[in-house]
């Protein structure tokens, strides 16, 4: 069995994610900024509902256009953009409603310190996917020592 790297991560389910990912992101936010506080998580997990079975049915409509087709693989991309596209703002809820918790202060000490270490693999990546010029090269390395990996 060989996996088509293009057919299940082409640009077609990239944007397929991306859109679905940010409709749902401002969908999120805005029911955090308008529901009342006891009912928000409700009302996001009653969106996530029903931008799913819209990103599905929409895959079962482009069946019935004559330039389109129906995929399943870009029904699967658009659950996990809204899944994720509602993630961030139910975690931006948690964090707001529990910022003197200890789990807060503890991701954002993990925060700080990965930072870093993203910075370090970003340098010493072997296929590199951005090119800086010599300068902005000299002063990461720089940190990247100073920081002592």
């Amino acid at each position: 069995m060989e996996l088509e790297y293009s057919l299940v991560f082409g640009i077609d389910k990239q944007m397929h994610f991306f859109s679905y990912a940010l409709i749902s992101f401002v969908l999120g936010m805005m029911v955090i900024l308008i529901s009342k506080r006891k009912s928000i998580m409700r009302n996001i997990c009653l969106l996530w509902m029903i931008l799913i079975a819209i990103g599905t049915i929409e895959e079962y409509r482009q069946y019935l256009l004559p330039n389109r087709s129906a995929e399943f693989l870009d029904a699967i991309a658009n659950i996990l953009g809204v899944t994720i596209g509602l993630a961030f703002p139910s975690i931006i809820l948690m964090v707001i409603i529990h910022r003197h918790h200890f789990m807060t202060k503890l991701l954002s000490i993990y925060g700080i310190m990965m930072i870093p270490l993203l910075i370090g693999l970003l340098y010493m990546n072997e296929r590199p996917f951005l090119t800086l010029k010599e300068p902005v090269k000299i002063k990461l390395k720089t940190l990247v020592a100073m920081i002592g990996l």
